[in-house]
């Protein structure tokens, strides 16, 4: 059987769906991709959130946003950004996690393959770190399923995107990851956001893509901040039996909304 997963990321939206941010509106860039994934993806098995979905950190962000998924009811998965707050996430998304505790962590598995969705937040602070009990969590899981070939989420890149100031900011405990990674060798995949744009790399020998954002685009390897004119996209994964994967970044039409 094959999976078919949709990834958003980066949403960045306001209990004020007409406050922008960057001169930008993120509420109908947010709308827009999800009547895109409804025409494209009707038979999507999960829909998966990889980080800073609100930028204000206000639960009635994140309760305007489960209104918005009510389509997906049971299907969604969420994990946090440097801009999400852990507790509004929690209250809202209590069926979307799982694992260690004071986390948002998730875990789906099929047959032949799992996705895992780990919580890179380091609250107050830009970079991502994973830590030493997340990554025990971690270990155990892939050691409990040798056999799953498996896709792991989370908001930091654990690579180097060729942008300084956001090479700046990924994920500080990249080394322990990539050991922990090495050691297993169904991780096949890593899907990450935080940085606006798509870029592909490796990590062992895993394949890493980062996702283009729905709110904010940031154009590639730059010094500084510079913002895109693209339109919002999602990323749809589908996962094979075998282990193969395809995978295919969707972009909406609509340039930059201001």
């Amino acid at each position: 059987m094959t999976h078919r997963i949709v990834q958003l990321t980066d949403c960045h939206l306001f209990s004020d769906p007409a406050k922008t941010l960057r001169d930008i509106a993120t509420w109908p860039r947010f709308t827009e991709v999800l009547e895109k994934v409804r025409r494209q993806v009707p038979d999507v098995d999960q829909l998966v959130l990889t980080g800073d979905t609100a930028h204000d950190e206000d639960l009635a962000t994140y309760d305007a946003v489960r209104k918005e998924l009510a389509d997906w009811e049971g299907r969604v998965r969420i994990i946090p950004g440097n801009h999400d707050n852990r507790a509004a996430l929690r209250t809202v998304f209590p069926d979307a996690s799982c694992g260690p505790i004071d986390l948002v962590t998730f875990q789906v598995s099929w047959d032949d393959w799992q996705i895992i969705g780990l919580d890179s937040q380091q609250p107050g602070e830009l970079p991502g770190s994973l830590g030493e009990e997340q990554l025990t969590w971690l270990r155990n899981l892939l050691q409990s399923a040798p056999e799953r070939h498996t896709l792991l989420f989370l908001h930091h890149p654990p690579i180097t995107v060729q942008s300084p100031w956001l090479d700046r900011i990924r994920l500080l405990d990249s080394t322990d990851l990539e050991r922990l990674v090495s050691d297993h060798p169904q991780v096949v995949l890593i899907g990450c956001g935080h940085v606006h744009q798509e870029v592909v790399g490796s990590l062992g020998r895993a394949t890493v893509l980062t996702t283009p954002s729905v709110g904010h685009p940031f154009r590639p390897r730059t010094e500084h901040i510079e913002i895109d004119s693209v339109g919002p996209a999602y990323r749809l994964w589908e996962l094979f039996p075998d282990g193969r994967w395809s995978t295919q970044v969707m972009y909406c039409m609509s340039p930059v909304m201001k």
